[in-house]
């Protein structure tokens, strides 16, 4: 299987808390108001000085559940269901299919589909800090086994932002939203089409 540790690799808004509210003590809390999100993304990931640029779509709910459709360059659908992982290359005409299990532990994608106890349980909030209605807190996991280094996500009043994060194989990875949506989706939307001829291969 490729590397996929480019993976981001985020309905209903519940509570009252706003961006200029976040801090250090709440930001999981803010982030759980969040039960489901739809964005599009621009991803940079940087790796000894050279740059990859995708475009894509993330859908993700607080199930564990999520699909990530990545565009030009590249033409990759990435997407879980609670029970496996799925990964369909339609250049290589392959579907990979791997027990989701711990799979994404430690991974940015836990902040859109982990409860707020284990958000809480894995990861610890260094500090928030507010520059020109921007509010951009660091994140950090609690085990060294875990794939980041360092997570900064950044909100601008109660939008997501971007995230920037390095991970264990010394990427940096820059993230930028728009068209954010909270409101909530079927399940149904986070189904693979996955089309004749593809090879389907078990992990």
């Amino acid at each position: 299987m490729k590397n996929i540790s480019f993976i981001i690799l985020l309905g209903s808004l519940y509570g009252s808390v706003s961006a200029e509210y976040i801090s250090q003590k709440n930001l999981f809390d803010f982030l759980n108001t969040k039960q489901f999100i739809t964005t599009q993304f621009t991803q940079i990931t940087t790796l000894a000085s050279k740059e990859r640029k995708v475009k894509g779509k993330l859908m993700a709910n607080r199930s564990g559940k999520f699909k990530i459709e990545y565009f030009e360059p590249i033409r990759e659908t990435i997407s879980a269901d609670g029970k496996f992982f799925y990964k369909l290359d339609t250049e290589l005409e392959q579907l990979d299919v791997v027990p989701q299990e711990d799979y994404f532990d430690g991974t940015p994608i836990n902040l859109f589909t982990s409860s707020v106890e284990d958000l809480k349980e894995s990861y610890s909030v260094d500090s928030c800090t507010t520059t020109d209605k921007i509010v951009a807190c660091i994140v950090k996991p609690k085990t060294e086994e875990s794939f980041l280094e360092q997570l900064i996500i950044s909100f601008l009043d109660k939008e997501l932002l971007s995230i920037r994060y390095t991970d264990s194989f010394e990427q940096t990875v820059d993230l930028t939203f728009e068209k954010s949506d909270w409101t909530v989706f079927n399940d149904s939307d986070l189904l693979l089409f996955i089309p004749e001829g593809i090879d389907v291969v078990y992990h």
